[in-house]
């Protein structure tokens, strides 16, 4: 039995191994079904290769599949071009929330001139235009990655890759002494590790969630210990690297007295304040507020119920409303993690990750970008509760990129209907229902 499982292991280490090598490698963003099947084989491979996988095979496993990735430039996403940008900046000493890109394109002294025309071209005219919008902890992530290797987009890649994946495993071993203190098992690491969207959107395209959620993972694990300040601290981190937790972290008032969270706000905000004031001192926060808006009120990339309110827009008013959506989608936010926060208070930890995994649900269902890298924090979340829907919404949201095979960008609304319909019917069936759809995870 223990040499059949060995065979079994390795067999599947190499399947899965060639398909992530042929991904990495071969397949650009333009080859758009090429790409969806793939992925769908890596998925159904991983999820069968995690039936009672230990975690020593997990951690074997994710090591080397993230490790196939390390000499390849990512395919998915044109944002890493930015992030060195931003990193060489940090090296020349000029602060990137001052300048946008296209403001220094004449200046033949900033960096090497064929780098710099390079990295322009291929961040995209919209990145050229505007401030950067990425927290101060991870702009200094994008400035270690410059920094050995300034005059190489290849070499500043593989810098960055190596940081993402040390976070990964830094998560690895926190969640390994987190879990057990929920009454979880350990295994379920797994959805995370092998995960192929965590595995081709964070260690492949170089996305940070995985940084931020290392840092937001080693604060839950001090605050489980009851180490208040250490970790106030490190949940400062990881709205640092992206601000996402600041939706999230409002809800720990579901089980604490008022007055620790009064001395965990007050905390993290000098946290917060000692990170970000040596980038605004001189500037002040306009530039990174505005760049921020636009997300909101400028751009749309596989929304849900945001285009169907678009749709209804055209219908009432006869254009599109995203100006006006703009301006009320953060006061509708604030609602949510107010009413999430203070609903139903004193509860479990583990009802408070089932509040976070469904307010950030909630979020991501109004907004009018759902990027496939957003879903990985809900596929964080859901290793504490009993939700699955994370998941197989990790096995859809790929799909979106379909979009990219079509010259004018435009979005294929039959796939984005039937990735959140079946999305949202699992989501209510578990809701309802109370236990797990796919009883497998």
């Amino acid at each position: 039995m223990i040499k059949r499982n060995q065979n079994g292991f390795l067999i599947s280490t190499i399947l899965i191994s060639l398909l992530y090598l042929i991904m990495g490698y071969f397949i650009p963003r333009e080859e758009s079904w090429g790409l969806l099947s793939t992925f769908t084989l890596l998925f159904i491979l991983s999820s069968f290769n995690l039936k009672k996988a230990p975690l020593k095979s997990i951690l074997i496993q994710g090591l080397i599949f993230r490790f196939i990735l390390l000499f390849s430039l990512p395919w998915l996403s044109q944002d890493f071009y930015r992030f060195i940008w931003d990193g060489l900046m940090l090296n020349h000493h000029l602060n990137p929330y001052a300048y946008f890109p296209n403001e220094l394109q004449e200046i033949s002294s900033l960096f090497n001139p064929q780098l710099k025309r390079e990295l322009l071209k291929n961040m995209g005219d919209l990145s050229a235009q505007h401030y950067s919008n990425y927290p101060p902890l991870n702009q200094l992530g994008f400035w270690l990655s410059t920094l050995w290797f300034p005059n190489s987009i290849l070499l500043s890649v593989i810098c960055m890759r190596l940081i993402i994946i040390c976070a990964d495993i830094g998560l690895f071993f926190t969640l390994k002494n987190i879990l057990p203190k929920l009454g979880l098992e350990t295994n379920r690491i797994g959805w995370y590790f092998l995960n192929p969207l965590v595995i081709i959107e964070l260690t492949g395209n170089l996305h940070w969630e995985g940084v931020m959620l290392f840092f937001f993972s080693v604060g839950m694990g001090y605050y489980l210990s009851k180490k208040l300040f250490r970790s106030t601290l490190f949940f400062s981190f990881s709205v640092a690297i992206k601000l996402i937790p600041l939706l999230l972290l409002p809800l720990f008032l579901r089980v604490q007295a008022y007055k620790k969270s009064v001395l965990m706000g007050v905390y993290g905000l000098g946290c917060l304040l000692i990170m970000f004031i040596p980038f605004f001192i001189d500037i002040g926060l306009n530039n990174y507020l505005n760049t921020l808006k636009l997300w909101f009120k400028n751009f749309e990339f596989n929304g849900s119920i945001y285009y169907l309110v678009r749709w209804g827009g055209y219908q009432v008013k006869g254009y599109n409303i995203i100006r006006q959506l703009g301006e009320v989608m953060p006061w509708i936010i604030t609602s949510l993690v107010i009413l999430f926060s203070f609903w139903k208070s004193k509860k479990t930890m583990n009802q408070v990750f089932t509040a976070m995994l469904i307010l950030l649900t909630c979020y991501y269902g109004l907004a009018s970008i759902v990027h496939p890298w957003y879903v990985i924090n809900l596929v964080f979340l859901c290793l504490f509760t009993n939700f699955r829907y994370p998941l197989i919404w990790s096995l859809l949201v790929p799909f979106s990129y379909v979009t990219y095979a079509n010259p004018m960008f435009q979005e294929n609304f039959y796939l984005i209907g039937i990735e959140y319909g079946l999305v949202y019917a699992i989501l209510f069936y578990e809701l309802f229902k109370k236990k797990p759809l796919f009883q497998h995870f």
